[in-house]
C-alpha cells in the first residue's frame, strides 16, 4: 500500500471513530426522507420554500431555497430531522456549506423543550464557497431565559438548518453535518 492510500484510509478511519456523519455527500439518497421542509406557515406566516437535492460538478447536496417574509409575524424557513443520539458526548456540530451571502441557524431542540418555540441556535455566515464551519454546543444560545442554559449531545432530538430574521430570498447549500 502506497503513503498516500495509507493516509487517506488512515484520515477516514478516524474520522469515523471521531464524529459521527448526519449528511453525508456520498450518501443523500433518502435526504427527502430524512430532512422535513418547514415554514413560518404553520402559525400563519407567509414564508415560502424547499428543499432540494442537488447534483453539481460531481457533488451532491442539499439546497434549502425560498422567500423569507416577516410579514403576519412569520420570518423563516427551515429544514430539519429527528436524532436519538447514544450516550456519546459530542462537543460540537461540523457542517460544510456555501449559498446566497448571509447569516443562517442551526437549531437544536432537546428533550427539555416542550413547546414548538424553544431551541438552541448557533449562527454561521456563509459565502458562494463552500466553507466548513465548527460550532460547539456551549456557543450556542437559549431562545427563552427559563431554559436550561447548556445541553448535551444525547439530549438533542433535533436538527434544523434555518433561514430567519429578516426578508430575503436565502440560499443554502450544505453537503455535510456531522458531530464531533
Amino acid at each position: 500500500m502506497n503513503l498516500k492510500l495509507f493516509i487517506i484510509l488512515t484520515l477516514i478511519f478516524v474520522n469515523k471513530i471521531n464524529a459521527m456523519h448526519l449528511l453525508d455527500k456520498n450518501n443523500l439518497q433518502n435526504v427527502k426522507q430524512d430532512w422535513e421542509f418547514i415554514s413560518d406557515q404553520v402559525m400563519g406566516g407567509v414564508s415560502s420554500g424547499k428543499i432540494d437535492l442537488i447534483s453539481e460538478s460531481s457533488r451532491n447536496f442539499i439546497r434549502l431555497s425560498g422567500n423569507v417574509s416577516t410579514e403576519n409575524n412569520g420570518g423563516f424557513i427551515q429544514f430539519r430531522s429527528d436524532f436519538d443520539f447514544e450516550k456519546k458526548n459530542f462537543k460540537g456540530i461540523r457542517i460544510k456549506a456555501k449559498g446566497f451571502p448571509s447569516k443562517y441557524y442551526i437549531h437544536i431542540r432537546t428533550t427539555f423543550l416542550l413547546l414548538p418555540w424553544q431551541y438552541y441556535s448557533g449562527a454561521f455566515e456563509v459565502s458562494e464557497n463552500w466553507q466548513t464551519f465548527e460550532i460547539l454546543f456551549n456557543d450556542f444560545e437559549k431562545s427563552n431565559f427559563y431554559q436550561p442554559s447548556n445541553f448535551g449531545s444525547s439530549e438533542i432530538k433535533s436538527i434544523g438548518f434555518v433561514a430567519f430574521g429578516k426578508d430575503f430570498k436565502p440560499q443554502l447549500d450544505i453537503i455535510e453535518v456531522e458531530l464531533f
